[in-house]
């Protein structure tokens, strides 16, 4: 009578095969888990024979780990389990001269390989009407009127950097994270109020800048389309530090792993199909930023690290807006953007020598251009992806204004 391998003392839970928990299913002929069923797949139609090394006498350790591929499989025969019980019909796992006729599958419909995803769409002469038109007009003459009022509330300060960040302060105050448990669903009327949001406060924010608006109507119009997306993106980032900062101890952020997830809104609530109807969330994810957590990132721990004060944010969203906004456009544009950067450089200066009493700022200036050098790297990473749904046709609307949205 041969000897059974079967632990006597394993719960009807665990597996049978590697003694871990399971759900206590039956696979091809034995209760065991889903990982010892997937490599019994996989051995079962390999054409290459599993050999031990050390003549069947190997020894497997309690947390599941097989150092021998042929003892595991060995084990998996000896409990019952049997390659009969095979569906070859059902998934890719196919024996030579299994399935005699190849079925319809996405290849034939499409015509195309089953791994690609996603493929530029046939031009068709309904394709315009099919999708609906988003008019943004509204944002543009709500900008307009705030350049021709101007600021607000007068502001005295010595400098125009230090009249920005009093105006920065304004809208730091009015950001709020939503909060996951308050939010029953964000759909095309919250982003469109996001949007708004979003634009109207970079606007009123450059009504500070004094030398910004002694500029053209047309030409700050023009760099506000070009600056409002990535003035946010950093933004937002400082945002985020201030919240992990209140959450979250300086001793036990650095313990923390690379990467880590700190903060996620539930994506069931996002509901995306009034912008594409044919991909989820994640699948939508790959074409542009959808920022839906918050994770301990490169980007996150440096600005975590540096924690800067307002001005020396402000001078960061300057220097990112108005670098960014001249390489852009070029021309007339880049010229200005050049003189704003220069007078704010001096302005950042005599904050550091005259105020803070440090003439030695260099190191933490390198600190604030790394991250702004990051973030552009990104906006361009980004366009690439967008550009890439623009050919692949992903997205169901139409919009008055597609330049407000490109991001390099």
């Amino acid at each position: 009578m041969t000897k059974s391998i079967i632990p006597t003392s394993s719960k009807s839970s665990n597996c049978l095969v590697c003694e871990q928990e399971t759900n206590g299913k039956r696979h091809y002929g034995a209760t065991v888990c889903r990982a010892c069923a997937a490599f019994f797949r996989r051995a079962g139609c390999s054409r290459l024979k599993k050999v031990c090394k050390k003549k069947n006498t190997c020894s497997f350790s309690k947390d599941g780990y097989f150092p021998c591929k042929s003892c595991r499989l060995q084990k998996c025969l000896a409990i019952g389990m049997s390659s009969e019980s095979f569906q070859f019909n059902r998934d890719g796992y196919q024996n030579e001269g299994v399935i005699q006729k190849i079925p319809p599958t996405m290849d034939i419909f499409c015509g195309r390989p089953n791994f690609i995803i996603f493929q530029s769409s046939k031009p068709s002469s309904n394709s315009q009407t099919s999708k609906s038109f988003l008019d943004l007009q509204f944002l543009i003459d709500k900008a307009t009127l705030i350049f021709q009022q101007g600021c607000e509330t007068p502001i005295r300060a010595k400098t125009n950097l230090e009249k920005m960040s009093i105006g920065l302060r304004k809208i730091q105050k009015s950001i709020q994270l939503p909060d996951p448990q308050k939010i029953e669903k964000f759909g095309r009327e919250e982003a469109m109020c996001q949007l708004e949001y979003y634009i109207v406060s970079v606007t009123k924010w450059l009504t500070h800048f004094d030398d910004f608006q002694t500029l053209p109507q047309s030409l700050q119009l023009k760099i506000l389309e070009g600056i409002w997306s990535i003035w946010w993106k950093l933004q937002r980032l400082a945002c985020f530090v201030r919240t992990i900062k209140n959450i979250i101890t300086e001793e036990k952020l650095k313990g923390m792993k690379q990467d880590q997830l700190i903060y996620a809104w539930d994506q069931r609530k996002l509901d995306m199909s009034w912008l594409c109807n044919k991909y989820t969330v994640e699948e939508l994810k790959f074409f542009m930023d959808i920022p839906t957590e918050i994770r301990l990132d490169v980007l996150t721990r440096s600005m975590f690290e540096l924690q800067p004060s307002d001005m020396e944010l402000t001078f960061m969203l300057c220097q990112l807006c108005f670098h960014h906004v001249g390489k852009r456009f070029q021309g007339e544009i880049l010229q200005i953007s050049e003189k704003f950067q220069e007078k704010l450089s001096n302005d950042l200066h005599d904050y550091y020598v005259n105020d803070q009493k440090n003439p030695y700022y260099m190191k933490r200036l390198a600190s604030m251009m790394k991250i702004n050098n990051q973030l552009q790297l990104d906006a361009c990473r980004n366009q690439t992806k967008l550009d890439l749904a623009t050919v692949f046709d992903i997205f169901c609307i139409e919009v008055s204004h597609p330049e407000l949205f490109v991001e390099a």
